[in-house]
C-alpha cells in the first residue's frame, strides 16, 4: 500500500494534539491523508474522525476460540501439509497469495510484493509447522496448491493470520479445511486461545467462525480521511 496517499495510524484514544502528530509524521512521509485504525471499544475515536472529515473504509470483525472448550471440527475433508514438509510449495504460494491479497475487500488498490519482499513478510516470519497448504484432491500430475492459511504464535496464544485460496478454488471448502487444520493443530499443541479477524463483507468465513464456536470481540475499524490543517 506504499504508493497511495494515506499513511497508516493506530488510535487507541485521541485528541486533537495526538491527531495533528500523527498528521506531521505522515506530511515527512510524504502523505496527505490518514488511514486510522481503532475499534468499537473506543467509540470516542470514531467521533472525533469522522467530524474531521473521516470516513469508514473496512470494518473487522474480530473473534475468539477458547481452544480447550472447543470441540474436535472434525477432519479438514482436504489433504493438508504443512510448510515445513513441503518447502518446495513456496513459489506455489506466492501465485495464490499474488491474486488473494489484491482480492480482499477494499483492498482493490493493492499492488503485490515482489517475491522476495513478500517471502520476507508474508512467508519467512512465521512457523513452518503452523503454515498450512491445502492440495487437490482430484489429483492429477503434480502438486495441485489451492490455498494456504498459517497461526502466528505468541505464547500460549494464536492468531489466525492472511488465509489465501486460489481463485479457480473459491468455494470447494479450502477456507474450512485450513481452519479445522488450524484448530486441530491449536489442540495439539496446547494453546488456549485462537483469534482472528475479518473483513465483514467475507460473509462466508464469519458465519464458519461461528459455526465452530468463534465468539465476538470489538470490531476493528479503519477510516480514512485528510490531515490536520497546518497552522
Amino acid at each position: 500500500m506504499e504508493h497511495l496517499p494515506w499513511a497508516e495510524v493506530w488510535f487507541h484514544v485521541i485528541d486533537d494534539e495526538l491527531w495533528r502528530e500523527a498528521s506531521r509524521l505522515a506530511r515527512e512521509l510524504a502523505k496527505t491523508g490518514l488511514e486510522a485504525w481503532t475499534t468499537e471499544a473506543t467509540p470516542e475515536v470514531v467521533v472525533f474522525l469522522t467530524e474531521r472529515g473521516y470516513e469508514e473504509v473496512r470494518r473487522y470483525l474480530r473473534s475468539e476460540l477458547d481452544v480447550a472448550a472447543a470441540p474436535d471440527p472434525g477432519q479438514p475433508g482436504l489433504p493438508v501439509v504443512t510448510l515445513a514438509e513441503r518447502p518446495d510449495l513456496v513459489p506455489a504460494l506466492y501465485e495464490i497469495a499474488a491474486e488473494s491479497y489484491t482480492d480482499q475487500p477494499g483492498r482493490g488498490e493493492t499492488r503485490m510484493s515482489d517475491f522476495e519482499t513478500w517471502r520476507g513478510w508474508g512467508l519467512d516470519p512465521h512457523p513452518p509447522e503452523a503454515f498450512f497448504i491445502i492440495l487437490d484432491a482430484r489429483g492429477g500430475p503434480g502438486d495441485d496448491v489451492l490455498g494456504y492459511g498459517f497461526l502466528e504464535i505468541e505464547g500460549d496464544s494464536g492468531y489466525h493470520g492472511f488465509t489465501a485460496v486460489a481463485r479457480r478454488a473459491r468455494g470447494r471448502g479450502v477456507a474450512s479445511a485450513i481452519k479445522r487444520a488450524q484448530i486441530r493443530w491449536a489442540k495439539a499443541n496446547g494453546l488456549r486461545v485462537l483469534a482472528t479477524a475479518n473483513e465483514a463483507r467475507l460473509a462466508g468465513l464469519i458465519a464458519l467462525n461461528e459455526r465452530l464456536g468463534y465468539r465476538p470481540r470489538p470490531a476493528e475499524i479503519v477510516m480514512r480521511g485528510p490531515l490536520a490543517p497546518l497552522d
